[in-house]
């Protein structure tokens, strides 16, 4: 029996990162990271109850993230004006955001190890599927 293990995502990470998304991608609204600072405690209360907010480092580090490959997002958030967020790609979202080559990749040479029964271990293709699930696990959240 074969055990991967995925990254453990934080849920409240993933709801703050959404909302920022749909701020973002509200193209009749100037968002201010007060206002982003906002919405996400806004959303943390009205889904999960938490009261005491988000400060506004969460949110600085929130949207650091999801400009960063880390979670394969490369969000491309940019600031306007000096005060304003949007995404540079008017029609960006990262519930779209497509896998990476680099994950791709991965998936296919699992897929022909498999098929082709290579002379592979099983440790080596449960690396790569981990490779993959840690990838996929935070696209596959928002489905």
């Amino acid at each position: 029996m074969i055990f991967i293990t995925v990254m453990p995502v934080n849920k409240n990470a993933l709801l703050r990162y959404k909302t920022i998304d749909r701020c973002l991608r509200n193209k009749y609204r100037r968002w201010t990271l007060d206002d982003l600072v906002e919405a996400c405690s806004d959303a943390l209360y009205e889904m999960e109850g938490i009261t005491r907010g988000v400060s506004v480092r969460t949110v600085q580090a929130d949207i650091q993230m999801m400009r960063s490959d880390k979670l394969g997002y490369n969000a491309p958030i940019e600031v306007y004006d000096n005060k304003y967020y949007r995404y540079e790609d008017p029609d960006y979202s990262i519930t779209d955001s497509p896998i990476a080559d680099e994950t791709y990749a991965l998936v296919i040479k699992a897929v022909r190890m498999i098929r082709h029964k290579e002379a592979s271990s099983v440790e080596e293709i449960a690396e790569i599927l981990e490779k993959v699930g840690a990838r996929l696990n935070t696209l596959l959240i928002y489905q």
